[in-house]
């Protein structure tokens, strides 16, 4: 079965808003132009978003906040409605930035130091919040703040990225097509990782990666929360290509999916590639759990890259009829009273790379929230909150690389086996 977005004759264009009336906005901000602050606006995922946004006619302006004042001057080029504000949130105020602002997109990792202080003061601002955060950490103290934000008024969305946020939705669009859903996976390949920063300094998404592959992590097993060691192999029926080998990694998905898929028995983000990748990341992932390897250290190991081991150099690959998935979910239940196995991926991707994965979804939430389609509020996550039809509808046009030959193929494709 496949799903194909932003094809139906009832959803807008993606660059044709619905127009939201004072009378169906619950903002607390209902009558104001929509000023917008990016939190870690000069980085790669925070400069995306500033992009994105700017081309969005739902914001009246937008401006860029980062500690970073030179990389931040180059964002003034993007739009007219582009502003830049250099400032350190942990000892500027943080409140004086915010006054007057509608919504808040924060870009600015590593979550686990700055998550908690931009989602609070947007929560104290009155500002609908939108994030990237990736740890999973960082997001059980962001659902604590849950009642906060729905009494003053505000969606904050949290982990609207690529992984989480369209793994999420994916997971969703997979879960659904069961009776029962037993096992909820989300997965993503290595390949993926952001390349090294031209300064020397480890990219910050290879850190957050040796962080959740090093000490314990937490998954669903067994209906019920849990920490395992990271790294731990998994092979999946995956439908159309066979045996997928996996191995767990820590994320926000494992945490915030058996909220809503309440009689999940096992929940899991995983990532893909060669065996004999897996197999170096672990010796350097025990190594920084030993005390041997700073995670910095650590990380630029990763990032240098690895040699394929003599030994397999001539070995043979095996045969397939298709790429391995990019980014995707899997689902385990019952259908029709019999076991089934469905998967969710895309099939196409925007061109920046790990930027615009990450950074355009989070700018849609944004304006779906403007556009009134997203209306829960308090602190909620992709599954809760994001209609997949109308979210995929206006991502779509941003997913110009293709993951397949076939230009046809759905945006999202859908496919199901039989145990």
């Amino acid at each position: 079965m496949n799903v194909k977005s932003g094809s139906g004759a009832t959803m807008p264009h993606p660059h044709e808003p619905v127009p939201t009336s004072p009378s169906t906005e619950t903002s607390p901000r209902a009558l104001t132009p929509r000023r917008v602050v990016v939190f870690g606006g000069a980085g790669a995922m925070g400069a995306k978003a500033v992009e994105t946004l700017a081309a969005m006619p739902e914001f009246s302006e937008i401006v860029a906040i980062d500690l970073d004042a030179s990389a931040l001057e180059r964002l003034t080029a993007v739009a007219a409605h582009v502003r830049v504000l250099a400032m350190d949130v942990l000892t500027d105020d943080i409140a004086a930035a915010l006054d007057g602002v509608w919504g808040v997109v924060s870009a600015l990792g590593p979550f686990t130091r700055f998550g908690e202080v931009t989602l609070g003061a947007a929560i104290a601002a009155g500002c609908h919040y939108v994030d990237i955060n990736d740890d999973w950490e960082p997001t059980l103290t962001a659902l604590e703040h849950g009642e906060a934000a729905a009494q003053a008024g505000v969606t904050a969305l949290i982990g609207m990225g690529a992984s989480p946020g369209v793994s999420n939705l994916l997971a969703k669009l997979a879960a659904e097509q069961l009776d029962e859903t037993h096992e909820l996976l989300t997965g993503w390949p290595m390949g993926t990782l952001a390349p090294p920063e031209p300064s020397g300094r480890p990219n910050a998404a290879t850190l957050h990666f040796v962080h959740q592959t090093t000490g314990t992590v937490r998954v669903h097993r067994d209906g019920e929360a849990q920490l395992v060691a990271p790294l731990e192999k998994r092979t999946i029926p995956y439908p159309g290509y066979g045996d997928l080998k996996a191995w767990i990694i820590g994320h926000p998905e494992a945490v915030t999916l058996p909220r809503t898929f309440t009689s999940l028995r096992v929940c899991e983000n995983l990532g893909t590639g060669p065996e004999w990748v897996f197999d170096r990341i672990r010796e350097i992932a025990a190594r920084v759990d030993r005390g041997e390897l700073t995670q910095a250290d650590a990380a630029r190991e990763i990032e240098a890259g690895f040699e394929r081991p003599a030994a397999l150099q001539h070995s043979a690959r095996p045969e397939r009829s298709r790429p391995a998935p990019g980014l995707w979910a899997w689902a385990g239940g019952i259908v029709a009273g019999a076991p089934a196995h469905v998967a969710a991926e895309l099939t196409r991707f925007p061109a920046d790379g790990m930027a615009g994965a990450t950074a355009i979804p989070a700018a849609i939430g944004l304006q779906l929230i403007a556009r009134g389609l997203i209306s829960q509020r308090g602190v909620v996550t992709p599954e809760e909150a994001v209609p997949p039809a109308e979210f995929f509808a206006e991502y779509e046009p941003f997913c110009t690389n293709a993951r397949f030959e076939d230009e046809s193929t759905p945006l999202v494709t859908i496919g199901r086996s039989q145990n």
